[in-house]
């Protein structure tokens, strides 16, 4: 989620009588938007203007909302791009319905060889008081097997196995995202591999972020600590205000620490320039953070240091729920230098977006750069490869062994000692 640009309205010169009308008034806003605003002006060897033709005839025959829908976005998604569709009015919070949600559970999952494995819960979580654990294996979410719930999942672009990966899991992990008092009814495997049903209630989450007055709100969850030699510790879900603040501040805390992991496994992304600002503080000379390639030009992100950044050895940890922003500040970090990565390769959704709201209240997400690291290599479809490669474990988790950031303890251990 990389909302970098505000909200254009349109004024809608439709009536109700109009409304067939309408859905034809819309493709052609969407069309002539991609044509005119897309990054790439050759729409990746996609003759654009053969896909209106195409498509136009089908959207003149709609007769309901939901087809309408489902061409348009299927029209979208031949630019096999992220940050691409077309939202209806009531779906507009389903930007990330993860980062949007107003109450969860508190638990966390992963898909470890196609099984649905918790990897976290948070301390005092409904999750907690219900008795779940790390390691647990969860087989049923209301009555839904986790094979029904993969199976409804649309694939979208980019087309590659991580993000088929990252939309499964999103999918079934957005069940634990609800309003305050929503049921989730679970039935899991314990440690012993015993079968358990519980019952849970949703609270409310803190952390509520508001970005516009057009978007939904995010909740932000951001935590800080010392972790075993002397190693400091920063984790937070998205790259959205005030987390550079909240940066800052414990920075300034850990200061005194030997080195330092910034977890951002699960960080949906956010809006530009608190990525940047994030990266000065850690680093201790210009370097040249990213580029992004838009239709007129190329424009480079040069980093400016702040006074007194965080020096000492850094790790980065993310996975196949690291997305856009968290990519693009993985990927420059490891680009420079500055730090080594861990975790598992990201999903490669990595575009600039912009949004418009279509004559129907619709909310058109469309990408209008593509972000391209310091050796010119772009992230979208790509994402970024960790320096060292660890997958999480069950049989660790069941023993509270968080895998990846032990890799990256180590790791940073080893530094230490060679300085």
């Amino acid at each position: 989620m990389k909302k970098d640009a505000g909200v254009k309205r349109i004024v809608s010169k439709n009536t109700p009588n109009r409304k067939m009308n309408g859905f034809l008034d819309c493709f052609e806003i969407i069309w002539e938007t991609i044509h005119e605003k897309y990054f790439d002006p050759t729409f990746g060897g996609l003759d654009w203007h053969e896909v209106h033709d195409r498509y136009q005839p089908l959207i003149t025959a709609v007769h309901d909302e939901k087809t309408f829908y489902e061409l348009a976005n299927k029209m979208l998604f031949e630019l096999n791009v992220s940050h691409v569709a077309v939202l209806p009015p009531e779906e507009k919070d389903q930007i990330d319905p993860i980062l949007c949600s107003t109450g969860s559970i508190g638990i966390n999952l992963r898909l470890l060889e196609k099984v649905l494995v918790i990897n976290a819960v948070d301390q005092g979580s409904p999750g907690e008081m219900a008795g779940l654990m790390p390691g647990f294996v969860i087989r049923k979410i209301n009555g839904q097997t986790i094979q029904q719930l993969s199976n409804e999942v649309r694939r979208i672009p980019p087309l590659n196995d991580r993000n088929e990966e990252t939309q499964v899991t999103i999918n079934i992990l957005k069940q634990f995202y609800r309003p305050p008092g929503n049921l989730i009814n679970l039935v899991f495997l314990d440690e012993n591999d015993e079968e358990k049903q519980a019952i849970i209630q949703c609270s409310q989450r803190d952390g509520k972020v508001l970005l516009s007055e057009e978007l939904p709100a995010c909740f932000l969850q951001f935590d800080s600590g010392r972790l075993e030699g002397d190693i400091g510790w920063i984790r937070f879900n998205a790259f959205i205000p005030p987390v550079d603040e909240l940066f800052r501040a414990a920075l300034t805390d850990l200061r005194d620490t030997q080195a330092l992991i910034i977890d951002i496994r699960g960080n949906h992304g956010g809006v530009w320039p608190i990525r940047k600002l994030l990266a000065e503080n850690l680093v201790n000379e210009p370097a040249l953070f990213c580029s992004y390639q838009s239709r007129e030009c190329i424009q480079e992100i040069f980093l400016k240091p702040v006074e007194n950044p965080y020096t000492g050895p850094l790790a980065v940890l993310v996975d196949v729920l690291s997305m856009s922003s968290a990519e693009e500040f993985a990927g420059a970090m490891q680009t420079i230098h500055r730090g080594v990565v861990v975790g598992e390769r990201t999903p490669g959704i990595c575009v600039v977006c912009d949004f418009l709201e279509l004559p129907n209240s619709a909310l058109l997400v469309f990408p209008i750069k593509q972000s391209v690291t310091g050796k010119g290599k772009a992230l979208e479809g790509h994402g970024v490869i960790p320096d060292i490669k660890v997958a999480l474990d069950r049989t660790q988790l069941l023993q509270g062994i968080d895998s990846q950031l032990i890799a990256a303890i180590k790791h940073l251990k080893n530094e230490i000692k060679e300085e």
